[in-house]
């Protein structure tokens, strides 16, 4: 299903719509008569995008429907959206196949456009889009974080930002972009090891460190280990996270034991530890 919190870590919402893997949002969807955001999920279950509009006033998400899609085994999604304000939403299949579908809800049901595809050799899973460059970013897990334009009419050749290797350690799970006043980061989870990675979001994609989430004790918070998804916001939250927030899937639960869950990082906690800008 499709979980929501808020930012105490209190559950405000609980969808049981069926295997839904990963899960990307973005302002400004016309649907029918009214402008709404938007959640897009994969749902392995149908193998199709789910949506769901946003309410901004409370969080809440509505089930707005499913688009039909011919992968076999989809799995990992992000959204883009372009210079024109419509958002698509790009979808891959464990054969390393990856659909990018234009969305559009002004009829009041959602329809998508395919309007290109490409492929990586090997499973890839996490990918995210630099709305601002039009740069798409994808995970070929045991090989290489790659980019590639992300506009429908963009060439599909891709371009490696960084190998597996001694930084980055396999699986490529989780890719976020965080966007800030002065420079823009690229956010990897390397399951391999336990850590994050942090690249400049553009060329040469230099690194700028690594970091783990230990415990805090105080609270009684476990640190953070293989880490499947993750997400990164510059906004200010407010309190603790008034430059922005990374959240991160935790595979495994400690103090006390139990299932997976998700932990919550101040980006300033980031910043500090690598000197960033």
């Amino acid at each position: 299903g499709l979980v929501v919190y808020d930012l105490e870590g209190r559950q405000v919402q609980d969808l049981r719509v069926g295997r839904l893997n990963n899960v990307d949002v973005r302002d400004g969807f016309r649907l029918g008569q009214r402008q709404v955001d938007l959640a897009v999920a994969s749902n392995r279950d149908r193998n199709s995008l789910h949506l769901f509009a946003i309410d901004p006033a409370n969080g809440r998400l509505e089930d707005i429907g499913q688009i039909a899609t011919p992968l076999a085994d989809i799995y990992g999604l992000c959204l883009f959206k372009d210079r024109q304000g419509a958002i698509h939403a790009i979808a891959n299949d464990k054969d390393g196949s990856f659909l990018q579908y234009r969305l559009d809800g002004r009829s009041g049901k959602p329809e998508g456009e395919l309007v290109r595809h490409f492929k990586v050799n090997s499973q890839p899973e996490g990918c995210v889009a630099d709305d601002r460059r039009e740069r798409l970013f994808i995970g070929e897990e045991d090989v290489a974080v790659w980019t590639l334009g992300a506009a429908a009419n963009a060439p599909t050749t891709l371009e490696k930002v960084i190998g597996v290797g001694e930084v980055v350690h396999d699986d490529i799970e989780g890719l976020a972009l965080y966007h800030g006043e002065r420079a823009d980061y690229l956010v990897i989870s390397s399951q391999g090891n336990d850590s994050y990675v942090v690249l400049d979001a553009t060329a040469p994609y230099a690194v700028r460190g690594a970091f783990r989430i230990g415990l805090n004790a105080v609270r009684g918070i476990d640190g953070a280990s293989e880490t499947d998804g993750l997400e990164v916001t510059s906004a200010n939250l407010g309190g603790p996270w008034q430059q922005g927030l990374l959240v991160v899937q935790d595979g495994r639960k400690r103090m006390p034991e139990g299932t997976q869950n998700y932990k919550y990082l101040s980006w300033a906690a980031v910043a500090d530890a690598l000197g960033l800008e």
